[in-house]
């Protein structure tokens, strides 16, 4: 007697529904249900199958489920986000590639339209991208409740109003998404290692009516990549017919910020922060703050920004937590002071204090430090329900 073959778990990857200014999604992971939406107040968003593909594309690497698409789907984006798997899972152990199957192949006419977006949120890595192909970029991107939750209203409200400035002075586009999808990602990944580059991939997949072509910014410096939610090698595969989606210049950190220090916007607005800090823009504590402000006073040009005080204090720097990651670009702080003659300086002396910290104190201060942080943002929730 023929037994039916045992067939894998199926994700549907279905196109979203409109309503006013939102694209909504009913998505369905085994036995967990995601409402998930993307918003636009200026811009009317996709919601075809490219745009569903990569929200779902973690949970069926992670997960050993069929992604079958019920939408049609240009045949050469469908191509391009198997080769992205292929490459995602030979990075990261514990992800296998997910069978797609798609219905109905089709072939998707060039882009119309001559706009050219860059993802933007003010940070070093994002006003370089900008300042670089200024010539080009139509549009600045910033997407609400990924790199700042939905529910930090204040912060959501500075970075509005630091887009509009920025708007108002170039003639750029600022454009702001909001989408809920962070936690559809999260469930399947690290955001940073795992998860962006698919959160920034989707996002961009809603703009394809909109945008030729878009940027996202390099993390990383060439000599430094590494496996990476965002990376030369996957970014690109998010493209089709439509939109071309395209790598930042990888260049090194110091010489990013050499060049935005010549531009007056970015001194204004660098954002580079990304702690929850009631009434700070950039909190001027965290390790991010302080590895961008010892360049900055390195370079000579910390003075002229106005979104972090005019000095590192030593003290700040001894009071950091690091980890394995943050500890490598500790050092690179230190080599970075010695080039420029500051190897014997206080603030190179408080980095190399912070580095010889034991292992073990490090690690305790760490953990106790992110459950700290959790446990602020859960009375933070529970104001916000009284």
């Amino acid at each position: 007697m023929n037994q039916a073959a045992v067939q894998a778990p199926v994700i549907r990857v279905v196109p979203g529904q409109r309503n006013g200014t939102r694209v909504n999604y009913r998505l369905q992971v085994a036995d967990t249900h995601y409402e998930v939406y993307f918003a636009c107040e200026r811009v009317e968003l996709c919601n075809d199958a490219e745009a569903a593909l990569p929200m779902l594309a973690l949970a069926g690497m992670r997960s050993g489920c069929e992604l079958l698409v019920e939408a049609p789907i240009s045949k050469r984006y469908l191509e391009n986000q198997q080769a992205l798997m292929q490459i995602f899972c030979g990075w990261f152990p514990g992800y296998r590639p997910a069978p797609i199957r798609a219905g109905q192949l089709r072939e998707v006419p060039g882009a119309t339209g001559g706009r050219v977006g860059c993802f933007f949120t003010g940070g070093v890595d994002s006003f370089f991208t900008y300042l670089r192909h200024r010539d080009e970029v139509t549009d600045l991107i910033f997407v609400h409740g990924y790199d700042v939750d939905l529910d930090d209203l204040p912060r959501r409200a500075e970075i509005t109003a630091m887009g509009r400035a920025i708007e108002q002075a170039t003639g750029v586009r600022f454009i702001e998404l909001e989408t809920n999808a962070i936690r559809l990602f999260r469930d399947f990944g690290r955001w940073g290692a795992h998860a962006h580059g698919y959160g920034l991939g989707t996002a961009a997949r809603h703009l394809a009516d909109y945008l030729k072509r878009i940027y996202i910014p390099s993390s990383f410096a060439r000599e430094y990549m590494r496996p990476w939610g965002t990376h030369p090698e996957t970014d690109p595969l998010f493209s089709d017919e439509r939109l071309a989606v395209v790598h930042g210049d990888a260049i090194l950190r110091v010489e990013k910020l050499r060049e935005i220090a010549q531009d007056d916007l970015a001194m204004r607005y660098l954002r580079v922060c990304h702690e929850r800090v009631e009434g700070a823009y950039n909190c001027a504590r965290c390790e991010k703050c302080l590895r961008t402000m010892t360049v900055m006073q390195g370079l000579g040009v910390l003075p002229r920004c106005t979104t972090f005080p005019s000095e590192v204090r030593p003290e700040w720097v001894k009071a950091l937590l690091l980890d394995e990651v943050t500890e490598g670009l500790a050092l690179n702080n230190i080599a970075f002071l010695e080039s420029v003659g500051m190897g014997q300086s206080e603030l190179a002396q408080a980095w190399r204090d912070t580095l010889a910290r034991p292992a073990w104190k490090s690690t305790a201060l760490y953990r106790l430090h992110k459950w700290r942080k959790r446990m602020a943002k859960k009375v933070n929730q529970v104001r916000g329900w009284l």
